[in-house]
């Protein structure tokens, strides 16, 4: 039985397996729909550099993407970001980079 009583479903503006298992967990029909965007050109442009503000940023941007296609439907963005020190990381582009990442991060 979902929670949600709109007239359509939810849309999680991601492609994250784990925010669509938070959704599902709590109950909550949706669809998922990916947003497609250039989150490191948004990221550039923007001139912003704490994680949290990117965050925000990159959530409001992938919820307007997938908003413009689906105007009466309620779109949940969603983003994270992640920094040691002040140093961000983005998602890896393959193995090697995942793995040098993990490197950086091992310990601290």
């Amino acid at each position: 039985m979902s929670l949600w009583r709109g007239k359509s479903p939810l849309i999680l503006a991601s492609q994250s397996g784990a925010r669509r298992t938070l959704l599902k967990n709590a109950g909550l029909a949706f669809e998922a729909i990916t947003a497609d965007i250039d989150e490191r050109a948004i990221q550039t442009a923007s001139g912003l550099s704490t994680p949290r503000e990117i965050g925000l940023l990159l959530a409001r941007e992938k919820a307007k993407a997938v908003s413009t296609g689906h105007p009466d439907a309620w779109v949940i963005g969603a983003d994270q970001t992640l920094a040691l020190g002040t140093r961000l990381f983005n998602k890896p582009a393959g193995r090697q980079q995942a793995a040098a990442q993990l490197r950086a991060l091992a310990g601290q």
